[in-house]
């Protein structure tokens, strides 16, 4: 009988590394031992079938491919809420743990009753595994070592144990205000407001695998093909966008409150409209052929 544990897991187009992280899970016994959630936005590269094909037992919820990152994980948490969950496991199909990884997790949350849990999660640089940062408290980041229990105010969404306690306290992420970044930190942070503790656990492990990027360079944006109207857009409007102003305006202000959160919200965005600037007139330009 699986225990009262629900694995989240929003996808999008990327079937191998869904199918890849499933296959993980089952050698591992994870997915024997706890409920697994896919929610599934509005795939075509037929990522629905073939988990209905392989792997019968996971739950696969719909989206309309606009939930984003956000929206899919509250639409997973709602369901599983639903069902009688008693913890949540937030797990990003590019995020393997390491065997026994999620059950010390759970037994983690069990003997530290309100309390939010994360692994060390690292990439492969050069044959070696590097830890990658998955914590903040204020301004600094933290990646446990082995051995280490760091306590932080807010984690990235890779790999996170929530108890269902938080949602009893403050309800589901929001993806209104955040439908793709800071959805998992800015209610991580929520929580921790609220009285939640939240750690690091070095002796916790998972690997991260394909593409993990730092930062997105606003050079991707402007393109020859591209006109410089439409290229704003796509840096200031797009949810996938990390600078879309509606995600990074309630971030300053719910982190740093109305006053310094608007006046940092303003500087940082002259910044990047300055920096834009000087992207754009130093774009490439295609030359006619004569």
């Amino acid at each position: 009988m699986k225990e009262p544990v629900y694995i989240i897991t929003p996808v999008h187009n990327r079937k191998n590394l869904t199918i890849g992280c499933l296959a993980h899970l089952q050698t591992t016994g994870d997915l024997q031992r706890y409920f697994m959630v896919i929610v599934d936005d509005g795939s075509t590269d037929g990522t629905k079938a073939e988990i209905q094909s392989l792997y019968p037992e996971v739950i696969v919820l719909p989206g309309n491919g606009d939930l984003w990152w956000t929206g899919a994980v509250a639409m997973g948490m709602e369901y599983a809420y639903q069902q009688g969950a008693e913890y949540f496991i937030w797990l990003n199909d590019d995020c393997l743990p390491n065997p026994e990884t999620l059950p010390q997790l759970v037994e983690f949350m069990k003997n530290h009753p309100n309390t939010i849990v994360a692994p060390t999660c690292y990439i492969e640089q050069d044959n070696l595994l590097v830890k990658k940062e998955n914590g903040a408290k204020g301004q600094i980041a933290y990646a446990a070592s082995p051995g280490e229990v760091i306590e932080v105010d807010c984690m990235s969404g890779w790999c996170v144990g929530i108890p269902t306690t938080v949602v009893n306290k403050i309800g589901f992420p929001d993806p209104n205000k955040y439908p793709h970044y800071c959805g998992d930190d800015m209610y991580l942070l929520k929580a921790t407001r609220s009285g939640f503790k939240a750690y690091l656990v070095g002796a916790l492990q998972a690997k991260l695998v394909g593409a993990v990027h730092e930062n997105i360079s606003f050079q991707k944006y402007f393109r020859q093909d591209v006109s410089f109207t439409n290229s704003l857009q796509a840096i200031f409007v797009n949810k996938k966008s990390p600078y879309r102003l509606g995600t990074k305006f309630y971030y300053f202000v719910e982190r740093y409150g109305l006053i310094k959160g608007i006046f940092m919200f303003l500087i940082k965005l002259t910044f990047w409209f300055s920096e834009i600037i000087v992207v754009y007139l130093n774009r490439p330009v295609k030359m006619d052929n004569y």
